[in-house]
């Protein structure tokens, strides 16, 4: 069978990502939107309205990824793929769409129900897939809004010790932490401050995109989500959240210096959060070289000069014209699964 476009749809708790692929290969177009979960399925249907336009085509077969079957709205992980499937199945006809389940490849959408635990949170596999058809061998490290995954490949093989959450995170190869939605008191309990150890407040009240911010490290088409008090994304703003962490309010005429030293900071220990699993990781591997996804994976390129490693881009063997490869590193899952269905459908 041969179709004219691939479209890879990555659905998050947070974000929807969604890739169109040519059927040569070539990256046509990539975005992000905001989707966040917890507030309704409706956020879905709003998210996937909104790139419609671009990416539903008569032409198009539609690859699935997802882990928004882990928001709280859904009581398990069963319900909350079926209903996202259910989504999708509203917009596009059936025959059209396959289902990523992980190492056990691609499920039609009718049998999706066969396969819940394989479906459920593998989009990680897919982008771990797809890197290692690319490289020899290495450590894919993808860090989004919300987690880091830190997956070994060789020879064309994804190499990990887990396959479920649970169990990725029992072997280090999942760690709960990202750039925007982590709270801040996730990564911290004490900070050194004006000359002293501190307790910090066990509060919601800064995010590490407060803290991405300060330090000047987060782009604003990564900084979707609403911020912990719903109120302005400024620096002077994200210092006034990080401010409350410590029990102090933000003078409006004082300068910022003070706030920028203590986000990097906590910059650091969750960098240092990630290398104790990257370490854990590369123990059991015969590989240095580590490539970055996601958007966060700036902090790819200093795991791998604190690791003394080689850092590659995800991006680096992609067709892709450069005004959109930024795009594809932060939708890696959105490009894999397009990619992968466009290999297994033409081969």
């Amino acid at each position: 069978m041969s179709d004219h476009h691939f479209i890879g749809w990555d659905v998050g708790g947070a974000h929807l990502k969604v890739a169109r692929l040519a059927a040569g290969g070539d990256i046509l177009a990539v975005e992000q939107v905001a989707s966040p979960l917890w507030l309704g399925l409706g956020q879905l249907e709003k998210a996937i309205t909104r790139v419609t336009d671009d990416f539903i085509a008569k032409d198009a077969r539609h690859a699935i990824t997802m882990t928004g079957e882990m928001a709280d709205i859904f009581p398990d992980r069963r319900y909350g793929v079926t209903s996202l499937l259910r989504q999708f199945a509203s917009i596009i006809p059936d025959d059209r769409i396959s289902v990523y389940a992980g190492r056990n490849g691609w499920v039609p959408l009718r049998q999706a129900q066969d396969y819940i635990a394989q479906i459920a949170s593998a989009n990680w596999h897919a982008t771990a897939a797809c890197a290692a058809m690319k490289y020899d061998s290495g450590i894919l490290i993808d860090i989004g809004s919300t987690t880091t995954d830190i997956i070994p490949f060789k020879s064309g093989t994804v190499c990990v010790q887990g396959w479920t959450d649970h169990e990725r995170l029992r072997q280090h190869e999942l760690v709960y932490t990202g750039i925007v939605r982590t709270p801040v008191m996730a990564v911290v309990q004490q900070v050194p401050f004006r000359g002293s150890l501190q307790n910090i407040a066990a509060e919601n009240f800064a995010t590490m995109a407060d803290i991405y911010r300060l330090t000047g490290e987060l782009l604003e088409h990564h900084d979707l989500m609403d911020t912990a008090d719903s109120r302005g994304k400024s620096k002077r703003d994200s210092a006034r959240r990080l401010a409350r962490m410590v029990g102090l309010d933000v003078d409006d005429q004082a300068p910022l210096e003070e706030w920028v030293q203590l986000a990097e900071t906590v910059a650091d220990q969750q960098l240092a959060v990630i290398q104790r699993s990257l370490t854990s990781v590369l123990e059991g591997v015969g590989t240095r070289v580590l490539v970055g996804a996601g958007s966060g994976r700036f902090l790819v390129r200093k795991l791998a000069q604190r690791a003394d490693c080689t850092y590659i881009d995800f991006t680096e063997k992609l067709q892709v014209a450069e005004n959109t490869r930024l795009k594809c590193a932060d939708c890696a899952a959105a490009v894999s699964v397009a990619e992968l269905a466009r290999i297994s459908i033409q081969a």
